[in-house]
């Protein structure tokens, strides 16, 4: 029996070594795969300067969420700003659309308060404020500034102008009787026709409120007015009166009118007074002529007739009379002012018919004491108006006078106007009176007075030496011891005083020999012998007998 070969064959292994690399490849495939399925969107960002902008350090978020972060940063082709390069996160990359804004956030203090404090510590970051355009950018202009308002909230932007620099700024609130309803976004200025504008956005639903009619006016800090009406405060809020802000409203008595769309313009006044101010088209103008001083008086104060406004000051001026032969080197000239009415502010329509009625009844109103009067309007102020009232004139007047192409209406003084003339009538009366030689008198007469005074000094320093001698120094006290003695010697008169017994007792002696002195007296009075004679002694009485 045969044995049988085996047949050795050679079976080619795998190396272990090969697992490592394979693993890595692997892996590697992996993640490639998986960066390019979650690779961001690639865009760039135009700014001024790339002030706290760092590559791969400065993050860009949203909601202070981080979506995205800075991978480079140029210098641009003009040399004017730099570039920045950076990536957003995949899941934000659809709202990277045309109208999407960046800024780059930072410490700030400005009108719309203090912003971006938390950079003082972090660093600063660059700030997406997704847009509602429809159309995918990757290129955008960063914001100098913080938006007032993001693109994506709803609301309605309008364009107001201003012939005046009312100081308004980006970020001052827009109000409706005192709520804030918006904000300023934008100013610009054109240099052309010397308007500003202002873009101004309004948040819904407060845009429903704005309609074809509303006025809107500055409400910038604290309006005062002082004129012919008195003196008017005008204040929104505290927050109006120390950064500015606009407000907006209807006239008096008027009712909303249609509904307006983004970027319709209107016209921003001045104050919430003026919106009521109605224009007129057609108006008459007339010059008068005051011969008092107008001081109060200025353009725009009001004209009125009996107490209703109908017209306003539009000029004050000596070059309507300086060609005039009637005023050339008088010593007082008068100071023409002219004036406006407007027909249609005190009856009918605003039309060119009108106007020819009121200058008719005004020519035949000046014939019948029709003229113009100074008055003051409010004493604080000293704001002065013009009143158009009917007075007897002293003297006819002429109702085709024209001065300068402009028909006069004559005037009258009264009231303070009157009083000053009496004044300066007074003075010049004061002034033609001998002041001099009275003068002289007086000084004279001041001159004998204090001649006299002097005299009357030079006594008083006598008698203050006479009161300072020792002598007068010693009569009070001359005078009290002598005071002193007369109590005492009183008091030795009364009637428990040894003195006062002996004189009673020499007294009641006195009395009883001044008796018998009077008995004598009447004795010899009657019987002259009776000192020589003794009386005769009477009888001796006899016994009687005894019976």
């Amino acid at each position: 029996m045969s044995e049988a070969k085996a047949q050795v064959t050679t079976k080619k292994r795998f190396s272990a070594v090969w697992i490592i690399p394979t693993v890595a490849l692997l892996i590697g495939a992996l993640m490639v795969v998986h960066d390019y399925q979650n690779r961001g969107t690639d865009i760039t960002i135009s700014f001024a300067n790339a002030d706290g902008i760092t590559a791969e350090k400065t993050h860009i978020k949203m909601l202070n969420v981080d979506i995205g972060i800075v991978k480079g940063v140029t210098i641009n082709a003009n040399h004017s700003g730099v570039i920045v390069h950076a990536e957003i996160n995949k899941d934000t990359a659809p709202l990277l659309v045309k109208d999407t804004q960046f800024w780059v956030v930072r410490p700030r203090i400005g009108t719309s308060g203090v912003s971006g404090l938390g950079t003082l510590l972090s660093g600063a970051y660059i700030e997406m404020s997704p847009g509602v355009s429809q159309k995918q950018a990757v290129k955008f202009i960063g914001l100098d500034d913080i938006p007032p308002t993001p693109a994506n909230v709803e609301g309605l932007r309008l364009t107001l102008s201003s012939h005046l620099g009312n100081s308004l700024s980006v970020g001052e609130p827009v109000l409706y009787r005192g709520f804030k309803v918006g904000r300023v976004e934008n100013t610009d200025l054109d240099i052309r026709t010397q308007q500003i504008f202002y873009s101004v956005f309004i948040k819904a639903p407060y845009d429903d409120l704005i309609t074809s009619n509303t006025r809107f006016w500055n409400a910038s800090g604290l309006s005062v007015k002082m004129n012919a009406k008195g003196v008017s405060v005008n204040a929104t809020s505290l927050e109006t009166m120390l950064v500015g802000g606009v407000e907006f409203g209807l006239p008096d008595n008027t009712k909303p009118g249609a509904a307006v769309k983004n970027g319709d313009s209107f016209l921003l006044f001045p104050d919430r007074d003026s919106i009521n101010e109605k224009t007129y088209a057609y108006i008459a103008e007339y010059l008068l002529l005051f011969n008092t001083s107008i001081r109060g008086l200025q353009i725009g104060s009001p004209v009125t007739y009996n107490g209703i406004d109908v017209g306003k000051v539009t000029d004050i001026s000596l070059d309507y009379i300086v060609d005039e032969p009637e005023y050339i080197g008088k010593s007082r000239t008068p100071i023409p002012v002219l004036i406006s009415i407007t027909p249609a502010a005190l009856v009918g329509e605003d039309s060119i018919s009108n106007v020819e009625r009121m200058e008719k009844l005004i020519h035949t109103g000046i014939s019948k004491g029709l003229c113009a009067n100074l008055k003051t309007g409010n004493l604080l102020t000293g704001g002065r108006y013009i009143a158009i009232e009917y007075h007897k004139l002293d003297k006819a007047v002429d109702p085709d006078k024209t001065i300068s192409g402009y028909p006069v209406i004559p005037t009258i003084s009264s009231g303070l106007g009157e009083i000053q003339v009496k004044i300066v009538s007074f003075l010049d009366k004061l002034n033609s009176l001998p002041l001099k030689r009275t003068v002289n008198s007086a000084d004279v007469a001041i001159h004998n007075i204090g001649a006299a005074a002097k005299r009357a000094d030079s006594a008083l320093v006598q008698l203050d030496k006479l009161l300072a001698s020792d002598s007068t120094q010693a009569m009070p006290q001359e005078l009290e011891n002598t005071l002193r003695q007369l109590r005492a010697t009183v008091q030795d008169f009364s009637s428990q005083s040894a003195l006062y017994r002996h004189m009673d007792q020499n007294l009641q002696q006195l009395k009883q020999t001044l008796s018998s002195v009077e008995q004598f007296t009447n004795q010899l009075g009657t019987r002259p012998s009776s000192i020589v004679f003794s009386d005769p002694q009477p009888a001796d009485t006899q016994p009687e007998a005894a019976k």
